[in-house]
């Protein structure tokens, strides 16, 4: 007896269930009368039903057959010549125990320092002409800021030139300078 002789054996005789559902379905036209055309699609139904548990034995069978090392389980007493079974190894065997190793701390990582917060502010008080950028305190013009710009604020402490107290900042479009101080309004966690 072949290996594969009964999954095949039912896929056969189901697809020979599902060509005869098929044809009782086609069969179950108008016809017929209401309750012989019920009785011939119920009888379908089965028919389909049936054919779909014998593919779904099929499978199971050889699947079967594949974990056990033969495709179809064999009556008590019969030799199979050429069989090979497969005996499957545990997983323990498969996979080593990894080797244990102490845990020692690695001391060389730097010491986390703390950073400063970034302080924002935004550009207020100057009637809508906007706040100058310029190069150093007092120096030349790099560009105009619009007022209610926010600008990054770089230099925590202000810096005093010509009576009038300038900070650092950036802009939104990464240009740095020095503007008038009074113009801006800081937000928290600012100095």
């Amino acid at each position: 007896m072949s290996a594969f002789f009964i999954p095949l054996a039912l896929a056969f005789m189901g697809i020979v269930a599902a060509f005869a559902s098929y044809r009782d379905i086609k069969r179950g036209g108008a016809r017929f009368y209401t309750l012989e055309r019920e009785a011939i699609l119920r009888r379908a139904g089965l028919t389909l039903i049936g054919s779909m548990l014998l593919f779904i034995a099929a499978i199971g069978l050889l699947i079967l057959g594949q974990q056990q090392g033969t495709a179809v389980p064999t009556p008590a007493g019969e030799v199979l010549e050429g069989v090979v079974t497969v005996t499957p190894t545990p997983l323990v065997e498969q996979f080593p125990p990894l080797p244990t190793e102490t845990a020692t701390p690695d001391l060389s990582f730097p010491t986390p320092t703390p950073t400063r917060p970034i302080c924002r502010a935004v550009i207020e008080g100057t009637f809508g002409n906007g706040l100058t950028l310029r190069n150093e305190p007092g120096g030349e013009q790099i560009s105009i800021l619009a007022e209610a710009d926010l600008v990054t604020v770089l230099d925590q402490e202000p810096t005093v030139a010509n009576g009038i107290e300038w900070r650092q900042v950036r802009s939104l479009f990464g240009d740095e300078g020095w503007v008038a101080a009074e113009f801006l309004t800081l937000g928290t966690g600012c100095q």
